[in-house]
């Protein structure tokens, strides 16, 4: 008899299946449905908090946890990206440099697995202060996950501006201006902050690795 699946894996496949509904009710007809897709954005982006949560509350972490994890941030941020630049709400290489830098990072994370390390939790490959303090640290991750959300909510809603203008004419198109400048600042620093953090990824993940092959070579 196949065991149960722990609650924090559970909430990350919940998440990325709130996505794909997220995604659908974003191109919808309805101004309602699109909003409801606002409110999810930052629903499936503060889950990635609740799973890593319960994960230390409940003592569930493992290596499978960890890669669905990385792998359900990936998915999600890729999408969101790609949503909001298609609706013309952020610059191209918004998604581009997100896409780039997940696709480098998880690689070398993918690799460290065969030598027994994960991307978080106690097997991390992170072995530096500052790496740790970038890529795990809740001083770090827990603001991040604060601005992504933001930014996806934010543009997502003024994405139906318009539209609430004449249901509701309380806003000028000079604020929703103002509104939309905001969000593509807030959009640029969270490309700037997730750069940040895969920099000390890229740099220990190599040394790791270097140093794995060589103990293998001598091993010979």
């Amino acid at each position: 008899m196949s065991r149960p699946l722990p609650w924090p894996n559970i909430v990350t496949i919940t998440r990325i299946g709130m996505l794909f509904l997220l995604v659908v009710l974003a191109y919808g007809d309805s101004i309602w449905a699109r909003l409801l897709a606002a409110g999810l954005s930052v629903t499936v982006i503060i889950g990635d908090w609740l799973d890593g949560h319960l994960a230390r509350k409940l003592n569930k972490a493992s290596a499978l946890g960890s890669v669905l994890d990385i792998a359900a941030d990936r998915i999600i941020e890729s999408v969101l990206w790609i949503v909001l630049a298609d609706l013309n709400l952020v610059p191209i290489w918004i998604p581009v440099v997100f896409i780039s830098r997940g696709i480098l990072t998880d690689t070398i994370r993918n690799f460290t697995l065969r030598y027994g390390y994960s991307g978080f939790g106690e097997n991390t490959m992170m072995k530096s202060k500052v790496g740790k303090f970038l890529t795990g640290s809740p001083l770090m991750r827990t603001p991040f996950a604060v601005l992504k959300a933001f930014t996806f909510g934010w543009l997502l809603t003024l994405a139906v501006a318009d539209e609430l203008l004449e249901i509701w004419p309380i806003f000028d198109s000079a604020l929703i201006e103002q509104g939309l400048r905001i969000g593509y600042w807030t959009a640029v620093a969270s490309a700037v902050v997730s750069l940040a953090r895969g920099v000390p990824v890229v740099i220990e993940g190599a040394a790791l690795i270097r140093r794995a092959e060589k103990e293998q070579n001598d091993a010979k």
